[in-house]
């Protein structure tokens, strides 16, 4: 990871920690999942850590789904252990191009669990 990609992980376990949840983008249909743009037949969730930046994404082939907030708390205990388990990584608080670092779900867990990174 670049510095600037550590600083972006950084802020979003900050932001959503100081707001107690996360957003990811939901329809009828599921969750929505990218390729990933570094590794092989592996998929990606993008997350945000403020409904704002979830809904710009909510255009073009994305125009069915909404912000969905998920309580932090369940995120940390339940999603990114199935995510885990899936092989799927996270993509916290990707900008309008979708674009941004991805994240092994056990990195970002231990992550959560570092007190030199608490508020």
């Amino acid at each position: 990871m670049t510095t600037s990609d550590i600083e972006n992980l950084i802020d979003f376990i900050s932001a959503s920690r100081s707001k107690g949840e996360i957003w990811g983008l939901h329809c009828k249909d599921g969750w929505v999942i990218c390729d990933s743009a570094i590794y092989e037949d592996t998929d990606v969730m993008p997350f945000w850590s403020s409904r704002n930046a979830a809904a710009v994404h909510c255009v073009d082939e994305w125009e069915d789904f909404s912000p969905v907030s998920i309580p932090l708390q369940t995120f940390i205990e339940e999603w990114l252990a199935d995510l885990a388990r899936d092989d799927v990584m996270l993509g916290p608080d990707w900008g309008k191009e979708l674009s941004g670092e991805e994240v092994d779900p056990v990195d970002l867990a231990t992550k959560y669990q570092d007190p030199t990174l608490l508020n």
